[in-house]
């Protein structure tokens, strides 16, 4: 059985003292809005799918005692890597209600990623799609090490699913079996983040963590029973599952789930399903403001864009609050799940000029090199504490004690500023990721499958800016003697590799030689400066 990281006693007992920290779970709460309103929606995606809470319960238990006949049990990990579909909202019930523990992961991973998530969660279940846009799910089952899904269970959303895989119409054929007893300072869901390091970490979340912080949330926006969620924000990434399923659903609302983002399919949906508030990456929000001007559709009772990942144009802001909406910047990470946010009744600048106040209960420091606090204006590293952060890594001790320290503040990594009023900018990183469409990259991974390929010697791979997408990768190379290779051939290299679409550069420069100092480090803002000036000339 996975071996999970477990609340610092101090700090626990402090949030209980508070009242910040109960004794409810995430499966006990939606349950509880089953039972006062069975015949509500509480799901519906872009298919046609539709499930009441009475629906949910009923498919939750069912599935539930499918993977308990497959020993399935409480702390065991079921990994699922689905699309924004109501079958995800039914599995990640299921597991809970048996007290094993969520690891979403995005249905964009390739095979590397998928098999460094099963291994490291040592995942007792997998459940996948068969298929999903261009990943075929059956074929990647074949290609994965042989002895990886031995004496794991494996169920296939597909009425042909893959030999020795469970069905979903047999899946929610099970007989249910009775709700495990579980306690809010359970491990409930392992969330994938990718920072410096070469592969992802495992983030991992209780009840309570989660909990509070989409309490906390939900209490600052006026949002519960009567909301629509309209979330096309992957339900595998931090904001589609905090936000969407679990704060969501465990207020009693309705969540609106599209699986493959276009503005105009988007707003459609969003009219349609009457959605009262949204978050998403900035592109999400260019896209669908674009998309509602161009066809004049009115979105009634639509109230809140909330936005991260990158600046908020201010003529976006604007448009909103001329269309009858906010836009509201927020700030958070998967490590501590947005923690400031752009209050209602903050003005209307602060969603452009600033990435928000903390949350009630959460503190915010911007700290220098020695941990000192700085002065508002002056920058430094972004720290947060709460109930709401994350208790550890999932078998990654010592990165763990890099990222909180003893007095339990999560150090973001991210280059900051405060205002007089407490709010807060973010200015920079400190991490070297790039942050593609609201999905993060590691680059270090990214470089160190670059170097694999035999005609690549040396490479860096930086972010270069795109007007949808805020950033792309650029892939800077030095390649051996007497070689030569284009963007084509590390494409094809990297897919082979098992490497996500996402995380692909999408364009390469042959450079003679890497800046580098005098240790041998490559200097990064260097190669960024050059291919800037180049770009400049370019265009000239």
């Amino acid at each position: 059985m996975t071996l999970f990281p477990t609340p610092d006693p101090a700090l626990a007992a402090a949030y209980r003292s508070r009242g910040d920290w109960r004794d409810d779970t995430v499966p006990a709460l939606i349950l509880a809005a089953a039972a006062r309103h069975p015949e509500k929606c509480a799901v519906r995606d872009a298919s046609g799918t539709e499930l009441s809470y009475g629906n949910l319960a009923d498919q939750s238990a069912c599935l539930a005692g499918t993977l308990a006949a497959h020993g399935v049990g409480r702390g065991d990990v079921v990994t699922v890597c689905l699309p924004n579909w109501a079958s995800a909202a039914t599995t990640f019930l299921a597991a809970m209600r048996l007290g094993a523990v969520v690891n979403p992961v995005p249905v964009t991973y390739g095979r590397s990623d998928l098999v460094h998530a099963v291994r490291t969660c040592d995942s007792r279940a997998l459940i996948v799609p068969d298929r999903f846009r261009s990943a075929d799910f059956k074929a990647m089952l074949t290609e994965m090490p042989p002895d990886l899904l031995e004496g794991r269970t494996v169920v296939m959303l597909s009425e042909d699913p893959a030999l020795g895989t469970i069905g979903w119409k047999a899946a929610l054929s099970g007989l249910p079996v009775a709700d495990a007893a579980i306690s809010a300072d359970d491990p409930a869901v392992v969330l994938f983040t990718s920072g410096t390091e070469s592969r992802s970490k495992g983030a991992v979340h209780t009840h309570n963590t989660m909990l509070f912080g989409e309490r906390t949330f939900a209490g600052i926006l006026g949002v519960g029973e009567g909301d629509v969620a309209f979330m096309a924000s992957p339900i595998s990434h931090t904001t589609g599952f905090m936000h969407g399923f679990v704060m969501t659903l465990t207020t009693g609302g309705t969540l609106s789930l599209l699986d493959v983002f276009d503005g105009a399919v988007a707003v459609h949906q969003m009219q349609a399903h009457e959605a009262t508030w949204t978050m998403g990456a900035t592109p999400f929000l260019a896209e669908i403001s674009a998309a509602r001007a161009a066809e004049g559709i009115a979105l009634p009772k639509f109230r809140y864009f909330l936005c991260g990942g990158a600046p908020i144009p201010e003529t976006l802001a604007r448009q909103a609050t001329e269309a009858g909406f906010r836009v509201l910047s927020i700030y958070g990470s998967t490590e501590s799940p947005p923690h400031t946010v752009v209050h209602p009744d903050d003005p209307i600048e602060n969603a452009w000029l600033t990435d928000g106040r903390p949350l009630p209960g959460i503190e915010v420091r911007v700290v220098d090199k020695d941990g000192r606090d700085c002065p508002v204006g002056e920058p430094g590293e972004e720290w947060s504490r709460g109930p709401n952060t994350f208790i550890g890594y999932l078998g990654e001790p010592e990165l763990t004690a890099k990222a909180i320290d003893a007095d339990g503040w999560v150090h973001s990594g991210d280059l900051a500023r405060l205002f007089p009023d407490g709010s807060l900018r973010i200015t920079g990183r400190l991490k070297d990721i790039i942050v593609r469409g609201g999905q993060n990259i590691s680059v270090r991974e990214v470089e160190d499958y670059l170097v694999s390929h035999p005609a690549v010697l040396r490479a860096a791979v930086v972010g270069i800016l795109h007007q949808r997408l805020g950033e792309t990768g650029c892939a800077v190379v030095v390649t051996r003697p007497g070689t030569n290779v284009t963007l084509a051939e590390l494409t094809q290299y990297l897919v082979a590799k098992g490497v996500a679409r996402f995380k692909l550069p999408e364009r390469l420069e042959v450079w003679p030689e890497l800046p580098t100092n005098p240790t041998g480090k490559i200097q990064k803002f260097i190669i960024r400066q050059r291919l800037a000036e180049q770009d400049k000339w370019t265009l000239s």
